[in-house]
């Protein structure tokens, strides 16, 4: 098992549980969780107080009535400093490690260097290295960070699938935003089914939308953006001709509309993913006062995977309304989409992290559920990902991972829960 603790961890996990993902919230039905006097409302160590242990981190064992309720362990597999995204990298045969830190390595016996790019990212709460992707179909590495001045940034660099590193000096930026505070930056970037880069955005932080740019549309924060981003000889990247607000010069509500913005009304879509069987997109959007929320946008019917949706922010939260001075209807005139599940600050909830519907081979049971969890409980749940059930949407939990960054697919197509105190945990079979 590769470790590698950093003496900055208990430090690190304090910024984080004060500003990392920021508050949560939203709630409709409200998970069946575990008695959880036993946490804390924060997971970040007080002064004279031990820091979290390395590691701590147990199963939930559920009533299993009919033998289909999921069950499992959690398995060490290494020692990192702040995880915060597992990433597949098909052609080297691992998976990535990204580090808040600035540095991506391999999540493997060695925990080799991939990439180190320290010197490029302030790391400081939200901020830092927040995501990476690998491109599909060429050996190109992107990752999403703040830089120095405190905007966001994607970047490429070339990789080699034969050492297992990338080049720090093939760096080329791709695309740039300017952050008007320094939290609610968003995180997520992964390649979809159909080859192209979704980017999540913060609405630009502070609290309650200060600047009401979630749901404005000439601005690409509060949004998930979709673009190619391979470079072109006349320009860095290129936005899909079928993205929603493409040349809609002839409807005045949306002509100046950003083109690269794919889904809208987002606080802070710390995390999202497609499901690999069907295409949906899950996102997982950190809330404000009350509530935490997961969206569902299906692959099919009228918005494919979230083309041209509003989630809402912060006209509501959750399905409550929020700001009175925000459009009640989306551009078009539908309603925004509500949540397919909340969780409520009232359980202990604050901070929700997503996220991804297992299609694993090593736990059969749990097939086809959405697997989130939250940073100031800690507790790792599963919910049903069918969302044209009519069925109330009942939440089981599974296990408890303390200060629950987030939960990621790997290469081998199972999930892992990375901990801001530097643990990857993979979910297996009960023993």
């Amino acid at each position: 098992m590769f470790s590698r603790r950093s003496p900055l961890a208990p430090l690190v996990l304090a910024v984080l549980a004060v500003t990392l993902l920021g508050a949560a919230a939203r709630a409709e039905t409200a998970p069946t969780t575990a008695a959880s006097d036993d946490l804390p409302e924060a997971l970040a160590p007080l002064p004279g107080e031990a820091a979290p242990t390395l590691g701590a981190a147990t199963a939930i064992p559920s009533v299993d009535v009919d033998g289909t309720t999921p069950q499992i362990a959690l398995e060490l597999v290494g020692d990192f400093t702040v995880p915060v995204e597992v990433t597949p990298w098909a052609d080297a045969g691992v998976s990535l490690v990204v580090e808040q830190v600035g540095v991506i390595r391999t999540l493997d016996a060695d925990g080799a260097v991939v990439i180190d790019l320290a010197d490029r990212i302030l790391f400081d709460g939200e901020q830092g290295l927040l995501g990476a992707a690998v491109h599909p179909d060429e050996p190109l590495l992107y990752v999403h960070y703040i830089d120095l001045d405190g905007a966001t940034v994607l970047a490429e660099f070339e990789l080699d699938p034969v050492t297992a590193t990338a080049d720090p000096a093939s760096f080329r930026q791709v695309l740039t935003v300017e952050q008007p505070f320094d939290n609610h930056n968003g995180g997520e970037i992964d390649f979809g089914p159909d080859g192209y880069l979704y980017l999540g955005l913060g609405d630009g932080g502070l609290a309650d939308d200060p600047r009401r740019l979630a749901l404005d549309l000439t601005s690409p924060l509060g949004k998930i953006l979709r673009i190619d981003p391979r470079a072109t000889d006349d320009a860095p990247y290129t936005i899909p001709g079928d993205n929603p607000f493409v040349d809609q010069t002839g409807d005045a509500a949306i002509a100046n509309a950003d083109e690269r913005i794919w889904s809208y009304g987002l606080r802070n879509p710390w995390k999202f993913s497609f499901d690999p069987s069907t295409g949906d997109l899950w996102i997982a959007d950190v809330g404000q006062n009350e509530y935490e929320e997961v969206n569902v946008a299906t692959a099919d019917g009228a918005h494919t995977a979230g083309r041209g949706v509003s989630f809402g922010w912060s006209a509501f939260e959750g399905t409550e309304r929020f700001n009175d001075d925000q459009a009640m209807f989306g551009h078009d005139g539908e309603a925004h989409v509500d949540p397919y599940f909340t969780t409520s600050h009232a359980d202990g909830n604050c901070s929700i992290s997503g996220g991804a519907v297992y299609r694993g081979d090593a736990l059969p049971e749990l097939a086809g559920w959405y697997v989130y969890g939250d940073y100031c409980t800690g507790v790792i749940s599963a919910i049903p990902a069918d969302p044209d059930s009519a069925a109330a949407v009942v939440a089981v939990d599974l296990a408890r991972v303390e200060a629950l960054v987030a939960i990621a697919a790997g290469l081998d197509g199972e999930l892992y829960a990375a901990s801001a105190t530097g643990a990857v945990h993979r979910l297996s079979p009960p023993s």
